[in-house]
Formats: structure tokens, C-alpha cells, sequence
């Protein structure tokens, strides 16, 4: 299976990103595959061993996500090697509707440096990052973001958007995608099913 038939073949069957967006997401059903050319010209074949290794790190965030009753998305953000931030979604449990998994991230590798400047590190999302999370992408001046699942309802790295490459803004980084998608694509499917499990117990 090539790249871009995994991407489509996600998108058709597995929900987005937040529980309230599935409706949404279904009325759209495939409409992803008209970013298929787009895709195409990303960075999806140059995947390391590296990024591989950091990506499941992040999905390791991910599924910490899912234990606590959040939606499974990680981010992980890595500098000369070392892990300087991670986070997963807590939108749920500190009733705040910006503690997405990459904006925790970006927070405590700022910490961690003493310097909101990313300059030079690499961030790891198990799922495209949203208008919000990708505006914190830019500001933070990363050299790169890697995502593993598309989000072709909310994405801004390709799917709705492309921030990353809009010349307008003073920072640009590089986007490599699909690292990893069927793991990250999996914890999806299974969190959305089970909501829906819940959700049919409770009617």
C-alpha cells in the first residue's frame, strides 16, 4: 500500500480529532483525496530510523491520552537528540480548550531551554496540528514537525491549510508526514468506538 492510499483509506473509516467534530467528519467522508496532490509533494519517503523512534515516543503520549479519557494524540519535541518537551491532549481534564498535545510540548521545551526560540528541533505529532497548534508551530521556530495521521477536517499542515508553506509568515519549517499512520490511525479508531460504545450504553 502506498503512502497516499494509507492516508485515504484513514480518512474514509477513522474519526478526526475531537469526539464533537465526528458528524461533521462523516458528512465530508473522502474528501480528503483531493489533497492527494499536495501529499504527494511532501516529505513522506525520507523516514528514519530516528524519526521512527521519537514518533513512537509520541504515540507513547498518545496513549497516555486515551488511559486519562482524551482524545489519543502525542507530541514529543527533540533537539541534538535529547527529548526537551512532550504532552498529550488534556483538553478534558483541565478544561482548557487549548491544552492540545503540542501546545504542552512547546510549553515545556520553553522550560526546558529557557527560551521560547525552538530553533533547531524537530517536533513529533501523532496527528496533524490544528490551526491553533500549527500557529504555536510557527512562532516556536522549529526547523521541522513530523505528523503521523492527517486531519482533513482541522489539519493545517496540508489537509485544510498550509501554513508551513505560506510564505507570508517569517517562519517556515519542514513537514514530513505519515510517519507511522496505521499505529496512530489505530489509537483513533479504537478511542472513537469506544465513545460511541458509551454513548449508545448511555442512550
Amino acid at each position: 500500500m502506498t503512502f497516499i492510499q494509507a492516508v485515504l483509506e484513514f480518512t474514509c473509516e477513522a474519526p478526526v480529532a475531537q469526539l464533537d467534530r465526528v458528524p461533521d467528519y462523516e458528512s465530508v467522508g473522502c474528501a480528503f483525496e483531493s489533497r492527494r496532490a499536495h501529499f504527494d509533494t511532501m516529505s513522506i519517503l525520507d523516514v528514519s530510523k530516528e524519526d521512527e523512534r521519537w514518533m513512537r515516543v509520541a504515540l507513547m503520549e498518545a496513549e497516555a491520552a486515551l488511559e486519562e479519557g482524551e482524545v489519543p494524540v502525542g507530541c514529543v519535541i527533540v533537539k541534538n537528540g535529547l527529548l526537551i518537551g512532550r504532552g498529550h491532549n488534556r483538553v478534558e481534564t483541565l478544561k482548557d480548550p487549548t491544552a492540545h498535545a503540542e501546545i504542552l510540548a512547546l510549553t515545556a521545551a520553553a522550560i526546558k531551554l529557557a527560551n521560547w526560540r525552538l530553533t533547531g528541533a524537530t517536533v513529533y505529532i501523532t496527528l496533524e496540528p490544528c490551526l491553533m497548534c500549527t500557529g504555536a508551530l510557527v512562532l516556536a521556530r522549529p526547523k521541522r514537525v513530523v505528523f503521523a495521521s492527517p486531519d482533513p477536517k482541522f489539519g493545517c499542515l496540508g489537509s485544510q491549510y498550509d501554513i508551513a508553506g505560506d510564505n507570508r509568515f517569517n517562519h517556515r519549517f519542514a513537514v514530513t508526514a505519515g510517519v507511522l499512520l496505521a499505529e496512530s490511525a489505530t489509537l483513533l479508531r479504537n478511542f472513537f468506538k469506544i465513545q460511541r460504545q458509551l454513548k449508545k450504553g448511555r442512550a
